[in-house]
């Protein structure tokens, strides 16, 4: 998830915000609006968006990815990763924002 690793935005300031001392560009600071899914099989997936930090002022905002996480629901050791996968299935572009996630039951 790279947490607390800044990454660029087209268009979105570089450098840091004067106002803040803080650098203009967004790190991902964890996750919100979760929600998910278990496949017969026992597969586990997980959709959210991130929510982040930046110089903008406004920490916590700009859910600017859509996450996935999959796993298996047998894997209830927290320590081992076994095939877990974590990436980005969405991002955001400049002045554009991820509000959140739903997941209809029964669809695919």
């Amino acid at each position: 998830m790279n947490l607390g690793v800044p990454y660029t935005v087209w268009g979105f300031p570089t450098g840091t915000n004067a106002a803040t001392g803080l650098p203009w560009a967004p790190a991902t600071d964890g996750l919100r609006n979760l929600t998910g899914f278990v496949d017969p099989w026992g597969n586990v997936t997980i959709w959210a968006t991130t929510s982040t930090i930046s110089g903008d002022g406004d920490t916590g905002a700009d859910p600017n990815r859509l996450a996935v996480i999959q796993n298996s629901l047998a894997n209830t050791d927290p320590s081992v990763a076994v095939n877990e996968s974590f990436f980005t299935l969405r991002t955001a572009g400049f002045a554009e924002v991820l509000r959140g996630v739903s997941f209809t039951p029964g669809s695919e």
